[in-house]
């Protein structure tokens, strides 16, 4: 028998000049309009982060966080901006109590109550508005306000429902009991947001994050870590009986870096700090991926083994090097990788759970990383989005933006007009780990933010969201690009497999013959597919350049909540 297949995707979208890939149509157009008045990549990835801060409130804002890749094609050198969120001051390892039962998404224990993750002390200190500050003041073209300008066009029209934030509203509010203020914005006359099915939608009221942002591009990001508006959060937090307060805003530092490139297929690339894609792309490095070709048994099997040892060892070693000894250098050490690929059989799967590696030995084997600022006198459906960038000068950029879950903390400051993150859910609540809570700590985070060159010159650039599913899409979307040779809308279009671990998710739309070959090796196969609002393989935007061509291109999906501009 022969049934039909649902097939989503963006027609195709080229430029001469310059592309953006969003999660947000108006993200995107706003990237494309910045390069279009004089501004660069960096200016691109900036105005597209801030406008999705505005359009995709369940996804990102300026109360969250993003991981930054650059490539700066004047200096040829890559830099990386980690403004993830950090743990306030008066945070303590011991802060909340430990809940019996299973494990959570990251691998640690629950908290009593989900504290960690729901509630003022979920809260960790935003890193968002510094991190793309400094990107654009050290890297962009533009002046800030120009930047910032579709975002608050975007917040003084005010934000429809989308389809996502009603889910987000679906899924969250009913057992977290959030504050009148979150109620507020999220249930508009005290009901469940309308939209779809020929009704207008509710809209959310924005003005009170433009005036924010109108502050922010007056007086860059002291507006957002000191003044009216810290005091404004400590104000709330503190009086909901969170921890975040001013001193912590003011302290808050990106960590900025000149990362050493890993290599592979002759691409040399970052990703921000991700110790779990450098090491799963050096174990792929040495498989003949392109060999196997794209719907292969062999593929499948390999990206799912690599993924199940990158995320393995870097869930049981990783920890804030600033704060704790980790190897982060032996985690993404080809020598530690190439130890790691021997355990590794073309015919049956590793044992599951996996056994984690010991990166230590190989510490010192890769080149360091010089730190451009340093961490700083610090005296179901996610919320995360993504875009990527590049222009005609030959610079490329992506990053991953988020809050956390769908509104974050579900901790929402009127004054400010911004749902506030919950990373603190991020770390492990037990005392004595690599990824315990300490003050000014970054807890651990697997996204990447990659971009790659091969010869002096940016080829690609892609993020994600969706969790840690995000490793699987944008590692699958680079090796489709590299390997298979895919144009960018069919290598994020491509069915995907995805592993931590433990069982292997697979989409359903891979050939049977090659899911039962999947499961005759020993892999325990899960078949999820995608639907409108689920993204179980990440939601993935890519840009690149085909320099055979002279053109750059876009991909993005799933279809139904992202977006290309280019011109």
């Amino acid at each position: 028998m022969i049934t039909s297949r649902a097939l989503y995707t963006h027609t195709p979208v080229e430029g001469e000049r310059g592309v953006c890939s969003a999660g947000h149509r108006l993200a995107a157009e706003a990237g494309v309009r910045v390069m279009r008045e004089g501004g660069n990549a960096v200016d691109a990835l900036c105005a597209a982060a801030f406008t999705a801060f505005v359009v995709e409130p369940a996804s990102c804002g300026i109360g969250g966080y993003g991981h930054i890749s650059l490539w700066l094609a004047e200096s040829r050198r890559f830099v990386s901006i980690d403004a993830y969120c950090r743990a306030p001051l008066a945070a303590r390892d011991d802060m909340f109590e430990v809940a019996p039962g299973s494990a959570t998404y990251y691998g640690h224990p629950f908290t009593t109550g989900d504290r960690a993750a729901t509630g003022p002390l979920a809260a960790a200190v935003p890193g968002a508005v510094a991190g793309f500050c400094e990107a654009q003041a050290k890297y962009g073209r533009l002046a800030l306000e120009r930047v910032l300008a579709p975002a608050i066009e975007a917040a003084d029209a005010g934000v429809d429902f989308k389809f996502s934030d009603r889910l987000g509203v679906l899924d969250r509010v009913p057992e977290a009991e959030p504050s009148a203020e979150t109620l507020a914005v999220l249930m508009p006359g005290g009901r469940f947001p309308r939209g779809g099915g020929g009704e207008p939608p509710d809209r959310m009221d924005t003005r009170p994050l433009a005036r924010t942002l109108r502050l922010i591009a007056r007086k860059g990001p002291a507006a957002f870590y000191r003044g009216r508006v810290a005091a404004a959060i400590e104000r709330h937090v503190r009086g909901a009986g969170g921890l975040l307060g001013r001193d912590d805003l003011a302290s808050y530092r990106p960590r900025t870096l000149l990362e050493s490139p890993l290599r592979y297929r002759g691409h040399d690339y970052v990703s921000c700090y991700d110790q779990v894609a450098y090491e799963a792309l050096n174990v792929l490095e040495r498989f003949d991926i392109a060999g196997y070709g794209p719907d292969s048994f062999q593929y499948r099997h390999l990206a799912a083994e690599a993924l199940a040892l990158a995320f393995t060892d870097s869930m049981t070693h990783y920890g804030d090097p600033d704060f704790v000894a980790s190897p982060v250098r032996g985690l993404s050490s080809p020598e530690f990788a190439a130890m790691r690929s021997r355990s590794i059989r073309l015919r049956r799967a590793l044992s599951r759970p996996v056994t984690p590696g010991d990166p230590w030995p190989f510490d010192s084997s890769h080149p360091d990383t010089e730190r451009v600022t340093g961490a700083g006198a610090f005296v179901p459906q996610s919320g995360t989005s993504q875009v990527a960038s590049a222009d005609r000068h030959g610079n490329m950029a992506s990053c991953c933006i988020s809050i956390g879950s769908a509104f974050g903390s579900l901790v929402y400051v009127p004054e400010v007009g911004c749902f506030l993150n919950n990373a603190m859910q991020n770390f492990d609540p037990r005392p004595g780990f690599p990824n315990s809570i300490a003050p000014g700590k970054m807890p651990i985070f697997a996204a990447p933010a990659l971009v790659a060159t091969r010869r002096g010159r940016a080829l690609f650039a892609a993020s994600g969201s969706g969790g840690y599913r995000i490793q699987t899409g944008v590692l699958h979307a680079f090796m489709n690009r590299i390997d298979h040779r895919m144009r960018v809308q069919a290598a994020v279009d491509h069915p995907r497999v995805h592993c931590q671990g433990a069982e292997t998710v697979v989409d359903p739309r891979i050939p049977e013959p090659v899911r039962q070959r999947l499961r005759s090796a020993g892999h325990d196969v899960v078949e999820q597919p995608e639907a409108p609002g689920y993204w179980p393989y990440g939601r993935v935007c890519a840009v690149a350049w085909d320099p055979r061509r002279k053109r750059f291109e876009g991909g993005a999906g799933p279809s139904w909540q992202t977006a290309v501009a280019a011109y």
